[in-house]
């Protein structure tokens, strides 16, 4: 038989040299001849130790495993041996497929073809070259100032309802507010503002009720309850 000579830093490590080893024999993992396999890696060892070549311990530590299991299966009628070559067998489909997978990877990697420059330093250019009418220009004005070139002034109308809304004043409803109160027409906030017609007219009796709180004339509950206070005459 034709010697099979490797060295041991081809290889990644000692599944790699059996697995290189099976191929080389035309052998499959599941009818792998294990002593044939087993006396050609210790071959190769005993020759990377005789080239006095840097061998890696997991390949001794390999070749320990071997010439174990080796001496194990050549006894008669011992099931260890064939446990211990099932888990070899085990480990080199596994490392097979882990090998494939990563040649699959490898062949699909194209990170190692592309070359990229460096960025270029690009001058900057803050002057500004386009041209607007100047239609464009006043109108573009226009509306950043909220004005229209077609504006029209509002309608007198608008003004009207402003300018004639009558005007009431805070001691018209202190008097109103307090001739109720007497004659016991109004006994809360709510019967205070009943019936009034606009926003003026409300806004004074507001005041007014403030007012007359602050004099100490009315008094307002919690409940919006009203109700009158008599001032006691004052003695000598």
């Amino acid at each position: 038989m034709t010697r099979i000579n490797y060295k041991i830093e081809d290889f990644e490590g000692p599944l790699d040299l059996l697995l290189v080893l099976i191929s080389k024999n035309k052998m499959s993992i599941a009818d792998v001849e294990i002593i044939t396999i087993i006396n050609q890696y210790l071959a190769v060892i005993n020759d990377a130790e005789e080239n006095d070549l840097d061998t890696a311990s997991e390949f001794i530590d390999m070749a320990a495993r071997l010439i174990y299991l080796k001496s194990v299966y050549l006894l008669p009628k011992d099931d260890e041996g064939e446990k211990l070559k099932a888990e070899l067998q085990g480990q080199l489909i596994e490392y097979s497929r882990a090998k494939k997978a990563a040649e699959l990877m490898r062949a699909r990697f194209i990170g190692d073809r592309i070359f990229l420059r460096p960025a270029r330093v690009i001058q900057e250019d803050y002057s500004y070259s386009i041209v607007h009418p100047v239609d464009d220009l006043i109108k573009g004005y226009a509306r950043l100032a909220d004005r229209s070139l077609n504006r029209t002034p509002p309608a007198t109308e608008r003004f009207e309802p402003i300018v004639n809304a009558p005007v009431v004043s805070v001691s018209s409803k202190i008097y109103t507010l307090l001739k109720n109160l007497i004659k016991k027409n109004v006994d809360s906030i709510h019967t205070a503002f009943a019936g009034m017609r606009s926003r003026s007219e409300a806004v004074a009796m507001f005041l007014a009720v403030l007012e007359l709180v602050r004099a100490h004339r009315i008094a307002v509950d919690s409940d919006g309850g009203m109700q009158l206070l008599r001032k006691e005459k004052e003695t000598k």
